[in-house]
């Protein structure tokens, strides 16, 4: 409920223009086939106060409103504001009070046929910013539903920039959130709930190369409308990418959600993008300023979209990568939500002792961190974390990424290029006479960069990168794969996260239950006492899949002066890692830890975790069981 809204329900006398209905028309008259839920206000002797109409109608009692009026003195609140945080009234009885007060009519706005020529009326983005939806028209006569029908400037922009003549009624917020969504054609999601998500494109994507198809697509006002509902569709289910696969003879679209891929329930929305495969592919490649006349040759591209959620805007950038297949080209798009980019190291939620050692590390003045794992595991949003908690404004940092997924006014960041010879390895080059700080670089993946990565954190810089490993300890024979010195690596590396992302079980639907008994030896030698396992049973907010959300189950190797002496001379891996087991925090722990707090469960650990970290879990199960046995 809008804060103007609740001012206006303080008890005081209101206004009254005595009898009208909604038209302004006789009241024989008044009720419109197309608006058979408009009332006529009756006449009132005198203007009532909000808490009379509310006594009266029976909505609350004396000792309620006796009681609200007490705290009212206390904090200054408006009453309506008041007993709707008491739970007095709902916010549909107080409505109604309200325009019964004002003057203003509430209606049943789920029982109303909307007319779809009042989309050209008042479009989209100003009915969401404002809480508002046009309900109908009879001739010069605008009838308006209002979430704060007290707001007389919107009203009188609406008059002014339609030249009708406005007439205001009001309904529940949700209500008026379903009717936006019911005229202005927008998703529903799986859960039922009207995606309140309106996509603007920035004008910046729409400049492109000239074709002598750009100006066919442009037009095609259908395809934009699609893209912008599937953009739609993918924020509000929190999707980090949207498949578009070309089939025989219709458009297979999934959204992968939490990291796995989901085919939604698109309902007539998934029709019309089969009638319109073509046309949704170029149309994107428009957007991401792509050759829409090449279909034989792979394409990669992005563009930025505002989400605009009333007073919420933010951007999204998207990525943009299109492969030719059998039956025609398949898309996938990357959301990158703004709102998402990491803040600092406390917001990825890892355990606390890990937390303490990885500032411990961050605070050093030069060396290497490593961030494994394979993609899609979050090294990014670790690595951007870290810099967030590096950055003061004393220091510079810089970044090499391919591509850049978060932009940050802190950071110099460049994006790989190798058409243009913008490698890692000739940014690393530039960078040392640039007079940075801390460097970023976003995979160490070939010979050059490796061996420039390590001379500049030789030379006094702080360098943090990626690696695709299995386990910390694995970048050790990764970084030997690529031509890194072993005493190089002994004297540079400083401490390496290995990391997994897996799905959390759904808070709402969670319940306890038993696992499968050889899924259960798989981790311990035996049922672990007090061990409460939870699942997800489905519902609407995980939309039936029993898991909501992701966390980290992640390790952090710091490597003391034992673990440097084995690496610099070379030791067998068995030997490294049965030395650095004294100064890693497994994953392991993490992994007994989320299970504990039941926020994941073994078949997701199963999913996701590598076989040697699970042979490594029940190893140690096996150790604890034999001391607490002994």
């Amino acid at each position: 409920m809008s804060r103007r809204l609740l001012s206006s329900m303080r008890d005081t006398p209101s206004r009254s223009s005595g009898p009208r209905d909604v038209h302004g028309t006789r009241p024989d008259t008044a009720h419109d086939v197309r608006v058979p839920h408009l009332r006529r206000i009756p006449k009132r002797g005198h203007p009532l106060r909000l808490g009379e109409v509310l006594l009266r109608s029976g909505a609350v009692t004396a000792d309620q409103l006796t009681q609200a009026l007490e705290q009212q003195q206390n904090d200054q609140r408006p009453l309506g504001e008041i007993l709707v945080a008491l739970g007095f009234v709902t916010d549909d009885t107080m409505r109604q009070a309200l325009g019964r007060q004002s003057n203003v009519s509430f209606i049943d706005l789920d029982r109303l046929m909307v007319d779809k020529s009042l989309a050209r009326v008042i479009n989209a983005s100003y009915a969401r910013r404002n809480g508002l939806v046009p309900v109908a028209q009879i001739k010069q006569m605008l009838t308006v539903c209002m979430d704060d029908p007290t707001n007389k400037t919107v009203r009188d922009d609406l008059a002014r920039s339609t030249g009708l003549s406005v007439t205001v009624v009001t309904a529940s917020h949700d209500a008026i959130g379903r009717a936006q969504a019911r005229l202005y054609d927008e998703t529903l999601g799986p859960a039922g709930k009207a995606d309140t998500v309106d996509l603007l494109v920035e004008e910046a994507a729409q400049r492109t190369v000239k074709s002598k198809y750009v100006e066919e697509y442009v037009q095609d006002k259908k395809a934009d409308a699609l893209v912008r509902r599937l953009l739609a569709t993918a924020i509000s289910q929190r999707a980090s990418d949207i498949h578009l696969e070309t089939l025989a003879s219709r458009m297979q679209i999934r959204f992968r959600i939490d990291g796995v891929l989901e085919a939604l329930d698109l309902g007539e929305l998934q029709d019309v993008c089969n009638q319109s495969t073509r046309e949704i592919v170029s149309r994107l490649k428009i957007l991401a300023k792509l050759d829409i006349a090449e279909r034989r040759r792979p394409q990669d591209g992005a563009f930025r979209v505002r989400v605009d959620r009333g007073e919420d805007q933010h951007s999204v950038d998207l990525r943009v990568s299109i492969v030719p297949s059998y039956y025609g080209e398949s898309v996938v798009l990357r959301l990158l939500d703004q709102k998402h980019a990491p803040r600092s190291i406390d917001h990825l939620q890892f355990p606390p002792a890990i937390i303490v050692r990885l500032r411990q590390l961050l605070r050093r003045p030069s060396g290497i961190f490593l961030v494994t794992g394979p993609t899609g595991s979050g090294k990014s949003t670790t690595l951007y974390a870290s810099l967030m908690t590096i950055y003061q404004p004393q220091i510079r940092i810089v970044t090499a990424e391919d591509p850049i997924e978060y932009v940050y006014e802190q950071f110099s960041q460049s994006e790989v290029n190798p058409d243009i010879g913008n490698t890692f390895a000739s940014y690393l080059r530039a960078f040392l006479r640039h007079d940075p700080e801390v460097i970023m670089v976003g995979e160490i993946r070939d010979e050059d960069t490796a061996q420039m990565a390590f001379r500049a954190a030789q030379t006094g810089h702080f360098l943090l990168s990626t690696l695709h490993t299995d386990t910390a300890i694995a970048s050790v024979s990764r970084l030997l794969d690529l031509k890194v010195d072993a005493t190089t690596i002994a004297s540079t590396l400083t401490g390496v996260i290995g990391q997994r992302l897996v799905r959390q079980v759904c808070q709402s639907c969670h319940t306890s239950y038993e696992p499968p008994a050889d899924l259960l030896r798989e981790f311990f030698p035996r049922r672990p006492e007090g061990l409460a396992f939870k699942k997800g049973t489905g519902c609407r907010e995980c939309n039936y899949s029993g898991y909501r959300g992701r966390m980290t189950i992640v390790e952090l190797w710091m490597p003391d002066d034992e673990d440097v002496l084995m690496i610099a001379k070379s030791a067998s891996f068995d030997q490294i890692r049965l030395s650095a087991r004294r100064t890693t925090l497994p994953m392991s722990d993490t992994m007994l830890g989320a299970l504990e707090q039941g926020r994941t469960n073994l078949e997701e650990l199963i999913r996701v975790m590598p076989a040697s970290t699970l042979a490594d879990f029940r190893h140690r199960q096996i150790l604890t069981h034999a001391a607490v046995s002994a």
